[in-house]
């Protein structure tokens, strides 16, 4: 099979589909519906601050023959424009029909045991914060009254003295509401819906226009039938994983902006943030986990059988028309899902036979999860099955794909119009290309920087909820060692998922051949000592690039300690340490090496040294999601940029955040002995002054180059203000990517959210 021809189909449909105009507004309405809907009681509680309602006024009617509460009820809610409370002689004349959803029924009488009584009828819409206030102003009541009230023993006041209780009354409910599993069944539910239309529908309008203009006969004579519709159907595949990375984003953005609103507006009330944790238990994160992989393994086997059914399609209208029988065949699944599938009533025999179906199983298995109906073994059959079906249809659809594609007698009599004319110049077509490629590269490095934040968000949830039960069984290992575990597990995946769709699109390293083994060892050398002569060179260049941040921090106001705020020092014990040292100094130095230096900086590499320097910079200062770190780590992004340019290796810039690291931990780890950390600013020192020393001297030499004509010309030709002008002009176009504009807004949100946190 021809990996790399099916590599490259696949990167063009998914870059293409993804910079398409209507894939963008699509993913700009998701990303405004989504802050929007997840936030609108805050942006309510914040326009009804400043006085602007969208809903009618709640009338609070009151029965209260002794005047024991109306006069304290209008005092409540005066400050409220939305409430209205007026007093009525009797209560009992409404009826459920006559009664508005925007009225509060209240009966108020004196009672000998409970000093008040209270009766409250609602429609059940009204919110829950209403019913409190009227709570707590009947409670003040009682309190009032008990405490003008004697001979009265200390029990008695005991007994009698507790919230005042009310008897609520609630009309028109619906006693078949769906629990929190409906909910999240039907919300699932609905999620594949949607993932299906726009994978089936992007696979028949591709499959069918590369069919009208011929393309298809030219793929097809370089790969085969059974690779083409691998590389159709994965790339349709990845889109939607994507989309999916995309809403979980959204999600981010939607309650990081919860977040900022309590933060921020703590004198509105009415606002709320809201808890991802409270959505998040062990069966949630397993019927998701389950939902995901038979969604994606069924789309891949829908988007086989879609493929063949395009291909048979004449034109444009005829492939649209192709998705709505596998649409229709999936409504029909979920229909017999839900009448088959109820927490009200065992599974039978039918259910469990449906549930190992391909496609069918896509429905019943997590549905029977959700509601504790399904095993273990149904589940991993099903799941053979259906990975077994894979590679089956590929060969069965393989011949009645090819022979319709090649078919077209529909349009022997139609003539198939050709590309619109091309601009002739040279010139401006290469300019365009490299400008595609410009936005190309945005593309990947604003998905690899959004994978990776939403990977460590999800990785750190996972672990406060899982650590508790594993703690539990392991009990040899204390639960702080397993916590740091786990985060260390999920920083190094973490980073190192997102920088492999980086290296996909790293130049290939072209291998020096024809040289001898004394050649070889002698590069081999030269490289060692040059690599041994930066580091050195660059630890005093750390230390100044510490003192002026230090300086600089303490100017603005913006100083804090991240480490004291997430408690990375607090542990105790030599694993501990061990452990520490190796989330903050080893991995860090590993991994973040890999994704900056070789991943972001490698892409942008063909831009000039000195944009991907300064562009990998900004995203290594991004990753550490906050404002203290940021002028730090981009000053020594850009020193590790400089030293990854000069030797050409990644391991000199591995040494040297290591070293950046590791240095601090030690000291916050050893602050304690004394020896030690004199004998470790000792040899700080005598680095630093080596370092300095080499530093004048390649200065020295550097100025004294200078005073040569041919290398002051050189300098100027490097610095000539058009050529400059024109390269940040042209390299701009890396930042013109919807994708990077997401990424902005959710680096934004999150550093706002992380310093308020710090």
């Amino acid at each position: 099979m021809k990996n790399s021809k099916i590599g490259s189909i696949v990167k063009n449909e998914v870059e293409r589909s993804i910079k398409n105009k209507w894939f963008v507004i699509l993913n700009l309405l998701l990303l405004v519906t989504t802050v929007v809907g997840m936030n609108f009681g805050n942006f309510k509680a914040l326009l009804k601050n400043n006085n602007v309602s969208f809903s009618e006024k709640m009338e609070i009617y009151v029965e209260d023959s002794s005047n024991l509460a109306y006069d304290k009820l209008v005092e409540a809610f005066k400050d409220n424009n939305d409430i209205e409370v007026s007093k009525k002689q009797s209560i009992e004349e409404y009826k459920n029909e006559e009664l508005s959803e925007n009225a509060i029924l209240l009966k108020v009488e004196k009672s000998k045991t409970e000093y008040i009584k209270s009766s409250l009828i609602t429609k059940e819409t009204v919110l829950a914060s209403y019913i409190e206030k009227i709570e707590n102003v009947l409670t003040s009541i009682k309190s009032t009254m008990i405490a003008e009230s004697k001979n009265l023993t200390a029990e008695e006041i005991e007994t009698i003295k507790s919230d005042a209780i009310i008897d609520r009354i609630i009309l028109s409910e619906n006693i078949d509401t769906k629990d929190s599993t409906s909910i999240l069944q039907l919300f699932s539910t609905y999620l594949i819906f949607f993932v299906l239309l726009l994978c089936l529908n992007k696979i028949a309008n591709t499959i069918s226009q590369e069919k009208m203009s011929k393309s298809i006969e030219y793929i097809l004579t370089s790969i085969t039938t059974k690779e083409y519709m691998i590389s159709k159907v994965v790339s349709m595949c990845l889109i939607v994983v994507i989309q999916f990375i995309f809403m979980v984003t959204y999600t981010l953005i939607a309650v990081m902006i919860s977040s900022l609103f309590v933060t921020v507006n703590v004198d509105v009330k009415g606002m709320q943030s809201v808890d991802i944790t409270s959505f998040i238990s062990l069966k949630t994160v397993g019927y998701f986990v389950i939902t995901f992989v038979f969604m994606c393994l069924t789309t891949f086997l829908q988007g086989i059988i879609q493929s063949v059914m395009s291909a048979k399609t004449t034109n444009i209208q005829e492939a649209g028309n192709a998705t709505v029988f596998l649409v229709t065949l999936n409504l029909l699944l979920y229909t017999v899902v839900t009448v088959l599938v109820s927490p009200l009533k065992s599974a039978g025999v039918i259910s469990y036979i449906l549930s190992v179906v391909p496609i069918a199983s896509m429905y019943f298995v997590p549905s029977m999860f959700v509601i504790g109906q399904a095993n273990i073994l149904q589940i991993i059959i099903s799941l053979l099955v259906l990975i077994a079906s894979l590679p089956l249809s590929l060969i069965l659809a393989q011949k009645p794909f090819k022979n319709a594609i090649l078919d077209y007698s529909a349009k022997k009599d139609k003539k198939i119009e050709g590309i619109e004319k091309i601009i002739a110049t040279r010139e401006y077509q290469e300019r365009m290309i490299d400008r595609k490629e410009s936005s190309k590269k945005g593309l990947i490095i604003g998905l690899s920087v959004i994978l990776l934040i939403i990977l460590q968000v999800i990785g750190g949830l996972l672990v406060n909820v899982f650590i508790e039960p594993i703690s539990q069984r392991i009990s040899f290992i204390s639960k702080d060692n397993i916590n740091l575990i786990f985060m260390c597990i999920v920083f190094a995946m973490s980073i190192y998922i997102p920088y492999l769709i980086l290296k996909a699109y790293l130049l290939k390293e072209d291998k020096v051949v024809n040289k001898t083994k004394e050649e070889l060892k002698k590069e081999r050398k030269e490289s060692i000592i040059k690599c041994i002569k930066y580091i050195v060179l660059s630890i005093p260049v750390i230390s100044i690039i510490q003192m002026i941040c230090a300086f600089a921090i303490e100017k603005i106001g913006i100083s804090s300690d991240v480490t004291e705020a997430l408690g990375l020092f607090n542990y105790t014990g030599k694993l501990s340490s061990i452990l520490v040292f190796l989330e903050i100094a080893i991995l860090p130095a590993i991994f973040e090496e890999l994704f900056i230096r070789k991943g972001v900086y490698g892409v942008l590499r063909s831009k000039g040294a000195i944009f991907a320097t300064i562009v990998s910079s900004i995203v290594f200062a991004t990753i550490h999601m906050n404002f203290s770190q940021f002028i730090f780590a981009f000053l020594i992004g850009i020193l590790f940029a400089i030293v990854r340019e000069k030797t050409g290796k990644l391991y000199p810039t591995m040494i040297l955040h290591l070293l950046n690291n590791g240095l601090a931990v030690i000291d916050a780890l050893f602050y304690n002995h004394m020896t030690f950390m004199e004998i470790f600013t000792y040899a700080q020192i005598i680095l630093n002054a080596v370092g300095f020393c080499i530093l004048i001297y390649m200065l020295y030499k550097k100025v004294m180059e200078l005073k040569d004509e041919e290398s002051i010309q050189k300098l100027k030709e490097q610095l000539d203000y058009r050529k400059i002008k024109l390269n940040i002009t042209e390299n701009l176009f890396v930042f013109r990517d919807y994708t990077f504009f997401v990424t902005v807004i959710l680096s934004a949100v999150l550093f706002t959210v992380v310093e308020r946190i710090l």
